[in-house]
């Protein structure tokens, strides 16, 4: 009769959880404030929920907070920069709409 394999013991330090949100912002910060404007607006409200809940929840032992408030910031910064950009772009179009149009529609 064979026996069942036995079990390690139990590890003597806490077992260490990693915020999903946290990662989430931190990546997607990056990624907002260097390739693409757009995710900074995503990675601002993940970092903001993740700091939230990692703080509403202390015995959880989540170990990446820094990620949550890393990811915020560069959310913060992409989403400004965001909608500078945007500002820009309708800026540029306002003013240049206009003068195409003054320019064609006079007559010599």
């Amino acid at each position: 009769m064979t026996h069942p394999p036995q079990l390690p013991p139990p590890s003597p330090f806490p077992t260490q959880l990693s915020h999903g949100g946290a990662t989430a912002a931190l990546v997607l910060g990056i990624v907002g404030l260097t390739l693409v404007p757009g995710p900074g607006i995503v990675a601002w409200v993940l970092g903001a929920k993740a700091l939230q809940e990692i703080d509403a929840n202390p015995l959880a032992g989540y170990t990446n907070r820094e990620h949550a408030k890393v990811g915020k910031i560069p959310g913060i910064v992409g989403t400004v920069y965001f909608i500078g950009l945007i500002l820009l772009v309708c800026c540029y179009f306002g003013v240049m709409i206009p003068a195409f149009a003054a320019t064609s529609s006079s007559t010599y």
